[in-house]
């Protein structure tokens, strides 16, 4: 029994790795490329915009570069998702996930930010003057934005990797009912033969 039992949690992770190969290199491998390289070309797009806003605006100061945030950080999750679609491993998939969720949030507040910093100042002198600055601030805000939706759509790819919340209560409510209906069934053709035995005895 132990060498059982030994033997079924060692084949758990290969089995495991196995469906995540499969899911990486046959179901999702162009999906998969598609949002790494969407990843790395946004995140390296928003920098030069956010360096020139940021020289403009505060003579050079990168503190004030806010998308420069995300940008880094949409770095690191594309270079993760090219790992994952190179050699897939679980930790992989959970630091992918890990980085998506920030990356989205962060992304999401500084698009907020920078919009309403925009917003509050497009009738400025500065604006006004340079009408290339307030270009490149939208061009910051959009590839910001872009990255948001980016992280969103990988935050969805991996959660078909297993079924939803509801989707899985549904289907363990179906298989209770149809485990509830064979019980019945059995359960009546062990009794069918008792109710025929007593009567035959009564008979007799």
């Amino acid at each position: 029994m132990d060498e059982r039992a030994g033997q079924q949690q060692q084949g758990r992770p290969n089995l495991h790795l196995e469906k995540l190969q499969h899911w990486v290199k046959h179901r999702k491998s162009g999906q998969l490329l598609v949002l790494a390289v969407s990843q790395l070309w946004l995140s390296m797009a928003v920098v030069p915009f956010a360096i020139s806003v940021a020289c403009l605006n505060s003579a050079c100061c990168l503190a004030t570069a806010l998308p420069l945030g995300p940008g880094a950080l949409g770095l690191l999750t594309g270079t993760v998702t090219l790992e994952l679609r190179r050699s897939p491993r679980l930790w992989k998939v959970q630091a992918m996930m890990i980085f998506n969720i920030f990356n989205m949030i962060l992304g999401f507040i500084v698009a907020v930010v920078e919009m309403m910093k925009t917003a509050l100042g497009i009738f400025s002198p500065v604006y006004l003057q340079l009408a290339g600055l307030l270009v490149m601030e939208l061009s910051a805000e959009a590839f910001t934005l872009g990255g948001v939706l980016v992280s969103a759509f990988a935050l969805f790819l991996l959660s078909q990797r297993k079924p939803g919340c509801c989707r899985s209560q549904s289907l363990h409510y179906q298989e209770l009912q149809e485990g509830f209906s064979e019980l019945e069934e059995v359960l009546g053709l062990e009794n069918g033969p008792k109710v025929a035995s007593t009567g035959n005895g009564t008979n007799e």
